[in-house]
């Protein structure tokens, strides 16, 4: 909740490029790899040696206005189920490289569709952009 109120006073980012970019969690719990993939976009886990682990985010711009910018799925352990997600891009100034914000819930069925009005959320983590994304997603040949 702290992270919603740090960047409560900024405003969000309106080129689409700017997702793009290795975002490491202020928690230090993730670091992604975030790029174009298909007809939307995939986040690679990268791992603690550096290496690029396997897409755990996959993402699209979402078509409701309720303010969020991109809807989709994390899936963190293949062991659980995965999170449904948005994705907000904040900036301070428009040469800032922005805080990622991603917030997601499960439910114990299934996995539905993001709901931006949930009062709770348990996974809601902060991002710092760290650089270019270096790994990419490779789609399945066969």
């Amino acid at each position: 909740m702290l992270a919603t109120f740090c960047v409560a006073g900024v405003a969000k980012a309106d080129s689409q490029r700017s997702f793009e970019g290795r975002w490491v969690a202020n928690n230090q719990s993730l670091t992604l790899d975030l790029s174009r993939c298909d007809d939307g976009w995939c986040g690679i886990e990268v791992t603690t040696a550096g290496s690029c682990g396997r897409t755990v985010l996959r993402a699209a711009n979402s078509p409701s206005s309720d303010g969020v910018e991109l809807t989709g799925q994390l899936d963190r352990d293949p062991q659980s189920l995965p999170y449904a997600v948005g994705i907000d891009l904040y900036k301070r100034t428009p040469n800032d490289p922005g805080t990622l914000m991603i917030r997601g819930h499960t439910r114990g069925d299934t996995v539905t569709e993001f709901r931006p009005w949930r009062r709770i959320y348990p996974y809601m983590v902060s991002f710092a952009r760290a650089g270019d994304a270096v790994c990419r997603h490779n789609p399945k040949v066969s």
